[in-house]
């Protein structure tokens, strides 16, 4: 009886080892996720950062962090602070223009100024979350070009007619970047009018 006793003992000891052991062996380790280098929130950020799980070294805007050659004294949060307060800036300045819409032709100067410097403001926000480097281009020049003149009109020269023709040459190179974006370009856009219009036709009585 002693004998049959100390054999299921070892038995059940057995068994118990062995669960343990497979039970330890099915065990899957869930460590914390890998900061991506490049990213602007760090770990938290590889969803967005634009890497492949093959590790390729492209990331996608606005989620990359790489040092831009123009602002290489920037740290990451330096440069998320720079771009909130330009967005503030933009969106204060736009909505107080707004507040002179209505009076357009009273007040076409004091639109004109607080629609380019929202304008501004917004370019600023691009530049420093993404990089001044990466923005240039004949077209960014050319709007850059624009906006200067019309603070120069509104500013300097006081002139309403100057700064009206400043705040026109930039909705035309806003339209031009537009279209330039548009499958097709200017005949996308013609196309896609032409459709609009007869869609019209056939739904209102014109």
């Amino acid at each position: 009886m002693a004998e049959l006793n100390r054999q299921l003992q070892e038995y059940l000891s057995q068994s118990k080892s062995g669960g343990t052991k497979s039970s330890s062996s099915t065990a899957v380790e869930v460590g914390e996720p890998e900061a991506v280098p490049g990213s602007w929130f760090g770990r938290w950020s590889s969803p967005w950062s634009g890497q492949s799980s093959a590790g390729s070294s492209g990331t996608s805007w606005p989620w990359s962090a790489e040092p831009d050659p123009w602002l290489p004294g920037l740290t990451r949060k330096q440069r998320l602070l720079g771009f909130g307060v330009c967005v503030a800036l933009s969106a204060l300045c736009f909505g107080l223009s707004v507040l002179y819409a209505p009076l357009l032709l009273l007040y076409a100067r004091k639109f004109a100024l607080l629609w380019t410097l929202g304008s501004l403001f917004a370019v600023a926000a691009a530049a420093v979350l993404r990089g001044p480097g990466r923005l240039v281009s004949p077209g960014a020049a050319g709007y850059l070009c624009a906006l200067a003149g019309t603070l120069y009109a509104a500013l300097g020269l006081r002139s309403t007619a100057l700064t009206a023709l400043g705040a026109g040459l930039q909705g035309a190179l806003l339209l031009g970047a537009l279209l330039a974006l548009l499958p097709g370009g200017s005949a996308g856009m013609r196309y896609l009018g032409g459709w609009t219009l007869a869609v019209l036709k056939r739904t209102l009585p014109i």
